[in-house]
This record gives C-alpha cells, structure tokens and sequence, in this order.
C-alpha cells in the first residue's frame, strides 16, 4: 500500500522527512503543494488529484491540506483506500489565524531572535531541538510570503458544509494542540460515516516533535483502514 503526504501549511513537504525516515515497510510519496497561483482548496485539490499514484494508495493529511483531502474525499478518487487527518480541521480556527496575521510577514518573523519561542510555544513544543525549529525555518524561507498570506486567508475562511462521505479515515490528534482546538473533530464525526480517533500527546507539529511516535500512529492508521486490525 502506498502512502501518500500532503503538507501543512508551508506546502513544501520538507519537514515530513524525520517522518519518512522512521516509516518502514511501505513506499511513502509526498506531493508539496504548489506555490504559484490560487491557494484555495479547490484549485489545491484539483493539482493534487493530476498527480495522485495509479495504484491503491492512503491519504495523509496534515492540518492545513485537511482541506485538500475533504474535498478529494467528496469526489470519485480511483484508488484511494482512506485519509489519516493528522491535527487538521474543516473549519478555520480562525483565533489562530488572527495571531498569525498580526506576526505577518511570517518569513521576516522567522529571523527575529524571540522565533524559537514562539515556533515552540506553537507549533514543535517546548522539548524542540535547534535542528527542528531550523527545519522550521528554512520551510517557511521557502515559501513566497504572498503564497502564505493566501493560505492563511483560506484557513480564515474555510467552512464545514456539512458534506458527508464514505471514505474510510482516521483522525490523528495532538493533545496539547495550541492552535487547533478539539471541538474541530465534532466536525470530522459529522462529515465521515467511518472515523476512528486517535491520539498523541505533543503539539500541533506532532509528526515533526515526535516523528517516530508519529511513523508508529500512521502505521497503525493504514493497518485499520486496510482492515488488518479490528476496529475498536
């Protein structure tokens, strides 16, 4: 089975490599979101769905690209066998996002001497080495400041519409999630008829704070959702 990984909000697909490196067993694909033109879910969706595998493939979507996938999941995707959401949401916090446009320009924010702080406050947790929170920053450093901008305008305005699908998924939370707050998974419940719930204690950035934690979760997510194990 494939595994396919969609990005948070920087789109660059380059923190998910402490990740890929404890995944074991399985071919892992990441697809970075595109940086020129509309930053909205649809054209997002759209592009992703040109380059999806043409063979049985799961779904990873990590927070921001939640969105991404809820609109893939409303539609026929040829061998998409289920979604693992990964600290994501369908509505926007939109709190959150009101913190971080008051911090814009996000590039210029990763440069002052108090980023550390915030990155671990946040986003990595206060146990974040140097090496992650620099993994951070060249992410963002990547990323045209007008691309973030519009990403974090369509978090603002992301809605749940009460959609419903039938793609089997599981969600992936961070118990000590700063910008996601746990009422967003009500919303999960709602739109998919078959979504198991599970766990880990970190921050938003979970996959990248604990990596191999992060590794065995989705393991097990691809077990349940191919139905190797039973669901409890």
């Amino acid at each position: 089975m494939k595994l396919v990984l969609l990005p948070g909000m920087d789109g660059t697909g380059m923190l998910f490599d402490p990740l890929v490196a404890n995944i074991q067993g399985m071919e892992v694909v990441v697809l970075p979101l595109p940086t020129e033109g509309a930053q909205d879910y649809k054209a997002l969706s759209q592009d992703i769905l040109k380059r999806l595998p043409d063979e049985d493939f799961i779904l990873v979507a990590e927070s921001f690209s939640g969105g991404i996938a809820a609109l893939l999941s409303q539609q026929l995707v040829p061998h998409l066998k289920g979604i693992i959401f990964v600290a994501s949401f369908l509505s926007g916090p939109k709190k959150m996002v009101a913190r971080f446009a008051s911090l814009l320009p996000i590039r210029y924010l990763a440069r002052l001497p108090f980023s550390g702080i915030v990155y671990r406050l946040f986003f990595l947790g206060k146990d974040a080495g140097n090496n992650e929170i620099e993994l951070l920053r060249n992410a963002i450093d990547a990323v045209p400041t007008k691309t973030l901008k519009l990403r974090l305008k369509v978090i603002a305005q992301a809605k749940y519409g009460g959609f419903k699908s039938g793609v089997p998924a599981v969600y992936i939370g961070a118990a000590n999630d700063m910008l996601v707050h746990p009422r967003k998974k009500l919303e999960f419940v709602q739109a998919y008829s078959d979504i198991t719930f599970a766990e880990l204690v970190g921050p938003h950035f979970i996959l990248q704070a604990k990596p191999k934690e992060g590794a065995t979760a989705i393991i097990e997510a691809v077990s349940l959702l191919t139905g190797q194990v039973t669901k409890v």
